[in-house]
């Protein structure tokens, strides 16, 4: 059974007691929460029934009349009035189909059939009018290097760095529980549960995040335990609820200075936009939890522009500096026991060894004129122990150190 880290439950009886405390007729009350029953039965999700209830109370405030008096150029008006309105497409595409639903039960019509009333009306979103986010709203790895430098704990720098690298649905991966993470020689492969069932996700960046996270996990000896916890207060050990996880996120991009749209999903379309020009189709899918045969990928293909700015530059004459495939978040392996480190790591969590290249140029060289002075010190000490003078004085130095009482 899904943890309800949303609220919906809660979030369902406000809106029921927002439809019965309402202006609309007692005949359209008693049909909405009928329609409700329904769509518990057919196995609607508690956030789809929410939507359908929110909706369906102010379309009985447009509509001004029963619904089952409702005709179809009441309907038309509906609509009309709903396309003037300044919403998105998605939401008036979430008004069409709702109502379209309703009336189909209300009618007592079959599964793929539709009274007169709303069988006219198609609910799809044109390509050209999807709202995705312009190349300026999205995250880039330099984004999220900046998030994992503000985040001041173990959890958060875990938490950004999963969500960026896995590309999951926040409801996905925020549930994952200790026993989904299998680490193994390469990283680590997540098991998460999403609109297409469960899937593998294999994160090698996020790796050394996890592992240092997990050492510290306030229950990490029960690995059914979430992953994503309070790590202290009163609170300690309780999962993160959606509006936490949403206000962490929107701080710690204030506090790093990041003056992009900051919510869970922008994630998620940033890092589709990413492996758009890395992964096929098929992988794509299988990754981000479309169906195969979803035409997501080349939304996603056609937002990143890589191969048509390429191909243009190349007509053009203009030759492009060799891109370099890795990541800047690359992790790093320890030469001396192999375990992985994460990219900003100087030293080997495990076994300390350094793992920086420069950084190790660097120490030999301090610990060489460390080495230079502490030898010099040396020789003036010899020196001055052959002086008698100098010995005497120590001697009754050191007396009236051990006898202070004694004077000398």
């Amino acid at each position: 059974m899904k943890y309800d880290w949303h609220g919906y439950e809660a979030k369902l009886r406000t809106r029921e007691k927002q439809i019965r405390n309402s202006k609309i007729s007692e005949k359209n009350k008693k049909l909405i929460f009928e329609f409700q029953k329904n769509l518990v039965i057919t196995g609607i999700s508690k956030p789809r029934i929410l939507k359908y209830l929110e909706i369906l109370r102010l379309s009985a405030v447009i509509f001004k009349k029963n619904f089952d008096k409702v005709t179809k150029k009441d309907i038309m008006n509906f609509v009309s009035i709903i396309e003037q309105r300044n919403y998105s497409e998605w939401t008036k595409h979430s008004y069409k189909v709702i109502v379209k639903k309703f009336f189909q039960w209300l009618r007592k019509c079959e599964d793929k059939e539709y009274p007169p009333e709303v069988k006219w009306i198609h609910a799809r979103v044109k390509k050209d009018r999807q709202n995705l986010p312009n190349e300026g709203d999205l995250l880039t790895e330099k984004d999220i290097q900046k998030l994992l430098d503000t985040a001041n704990n173990l959890r958060d720098r875990a938490f950004i760095s999963c969500l960026w690298e896995s590309g999951c649905r926040i409801g996905e991966i925020a549930s994952i529980r200790i026993k989904d993470i299998v680490f193994d020689e390469y990283g680590c492969v997540i098991h998460v549960n999403g609109k297409t069932g469960p899937r593998k996700i294999r994160v090698i960046n996020s790796a050394p995040y996890l592992a240092n996270w997990l050492g510290t996990h306030p229950n990490n000896t029960d690995r059914n335990d979430f992953v994503w916890v309070t790590h202290r207060g009163q609170n300690k050990g309780k999962l993160l609820m959606y509006s936490t996880i949403r206000k962490l996120i929107i701080d710690l991009c204030k506090e790093a200075g990041i003056k992009k749209r900051c919510n869970p999903h922008i994630f998620r379309h940033s890092r589709a936009t990413f492996l758009a020009n890395h992964l096929t189709e098929f992988q794509m899918n299988s990754y981000f939890g479309w169906v195969q045969g979803s035409d997501m990928p080349s939304t996603y293909v056609h937002l990143s522009g890589k191969d048509t700015d390429s191909a243009l530059l190349k007509l053009n004459g203009v030759v492009r500096e060799k891109e370099h495939d890795q990541t800047l978040l690359t992790p790093q392996k320890c030469p001396r026991c192999e375990i992985i480190n994460s990219h900003e790591s100087k030293f080997c969590n495990k076994c300390g060894a350094v793992l920086d290249v420069k950084e190790a140029m660097v120490m030999e060289e301090n610990q060489k004129q460390f080495r230079t002075k502490r030898d010099r010190m040396d020789l003036v000490m010899n020196m001055m122990m052959k002086d008698p003078e100098v010995v005497e004085v120590i001697r009754k130095k050191m007396e009236k150190m051990a006898n202070p009482e004694i004077e000398i």
